[in-house]
């Protein structure tokens, strides 16, 4: 049974006498999500590279659909829930406490799963060639599997496992290519390959002790965090993964949706790496955003912010030359994007880092309404950008720079009256 009397030791960002072997720990226990996170990365572009080549660019073109509905499963529900499970374990004193808000967390839950899957099965055969029920019955899946990795690794994280919650996100992608190994050896068709998505939280099968919880506490869980964090990641998400998904819907070809899809998937990374280190990062932030240091947590801010844009900038010059021939090594000659194409997404994708840094500070400043409004103007930016008339991967493209562009502004000026 997991422990859940006591809280790990926090992460200090400044070493004080006797803290040095919990700042050595808090390093070792973050190089551990780092390398599960490039574990996880690696694996899903081996994944994608086992689809390109195996079924061509065009037949993988659903399966890429599918993904894209996964990402903004993990966007709304993985990454929220993880959050709120390590919070609430280290505000009450154990894991039982999570039970007490597991009514009100399933029916989060069941909406997003629902939602997905009525989106799915309205645009099954715009979104995937076909009118089978299979996707949309994996979409749902996905999404509930979604659900139960951020229970998952909330717990292992949130009782101080951090190398077990390292081994979750690095090892739900490895299981998806063992399987998607076995589907395109026994067949040519997408959706086998499709189903070895949903083979991912497998992995919770290493830690059993994990399903297990005590007895709740009389004190309530309150699951706000996971609302407001999930409508927030899921706009986000949105942005930084709809392309695939609006693509076909303004007219763009199976190819250009593999494109666009694998460009994607290779300048996602440092993003993907992000996403695990911030299971450390929200508690030091806490402290520094709450304890008063007002001229720190500013410069922080703005920092963030300066790095973001500066860094956006150089990774569009050199992805414009570099990208193209990259990607088609990686993923096939028909996945070769052009240079403008590989430029702005890489612009985009760097933003969309700084995104996620900015939202982990507004986070753990307690800002959830202005965390949600700033995504909010961002997504209306892409969606304004995808409305602006030119080719269909021109239209997807501007709007996904548009919209990280407008919430990363947005989230700073939110920052800064926070500190403020």
């Amino acid at each position: 049974m997991i422990p859940g009397g006591t809280a790990p030791r926090p992460f200090r960002l400044v070493a004080s006498p006797g803290t040095g072997g919990a700042i050595t720990t808090a390093r070792r226990q973050s190089g551990s999500l780092l390398a599960g996170s490039v574990a996880n990365g690696l694996a899903a572009y081996g994944f994608v590279a086992l689809g390109t080549r195996s079924l061509g660019a065009e037949a993988f073109a659903p399966v890429g659909v599918l993904w894209t509905f996964w990402a903004l499963s993990a966007a709304t529900l993985t990454f929220p829930i993880q959050h709120w499970a390590i919070r609430t374990i280290a505000v009450e004193g154990g894991v039982g406490a999570l039970r007490s808000g597991a009514f009100r967390l399933a029916g989060w839950v069941g909406g997003v799963a629902v939602v997905q899957f009525a989106v799915a099965a309205t645009l099954t055969e715009r979104l995937f060639g076909d009118r089978s029920w299979f996707w949309p019955a994996a979409v749902a899946l996905l999404a509930l599997g979604s659900a139960y990795l951020g229970v998952l690794r909330g717990v292992l994280a949130g009782t101080g496992r951090y190398h077990a919650a390292a081994i979750v996100i690095g090892g739900e992608n490895l299981i998806r290519v063992a399987a998607g190994l076995v589907a395109v050896t026994v067949s040519d068709d997408a959706m086998p390959l499709a189903a070895a998505l949903l083979a991912g939280p497998l992995i919770g099968a290493l830690w059993p002790g994990a399903h297990r919880m005590p007895a709740p506490p009389g004190g309530g869980a309150p699951v706000a965090l996971v609302g407001y964090t999930g409508l927030s990641l899921l706009a986000a998400q949105i942005v930084l993964n709809g392309a695939p998904i609006v693509l076909p819907l303004v007219g763009g070809s199976e190819r250009e949706i593999t494109v666009v899809f694998t460009t994607l998937a290779l300048l996602r990374a440092p993003y993907l790496m992000g996403l695990a280190l911030t299971v450390r990062a929200t508690a030091p932030l806490t402290r520094l955003l709450t304890g008063g240091e007002t001229a720190r947590a500013r410069r922080l801010v703005d920092g963030v912010l300066a790095v973001s844009v500066t860094a956006a900038g150089a990774a569009g010059a050199l992805a414009a030359p570099l990208g193209p021939p990259l990607i088609a090594l990686l993923f096939g000659e028909g996945a070769r994007p052009g240079a403008a194409t590989a430029g702005w997404l890489a612009v985009g994708a760097v933003l969309a880092l700084g995104g996620l840094a900015l939202t982990v500070v507004l986070i753990a400043g307690g800002s959830g309404r202005p965390l949600l409004a700033a995504w909010l103007c961002g997504l209306a930016a892409a969606g304004i950008g995808v409305a602006v008339p030119a080719a269909p991967v021109s239209r997807v493209v501007a709007g996904f720079v548009a919209g990280e562009a407008v919430a990363v502004g947005a989230m700073w000026a939110a920052a800064r009256r926070s500190v403020r």
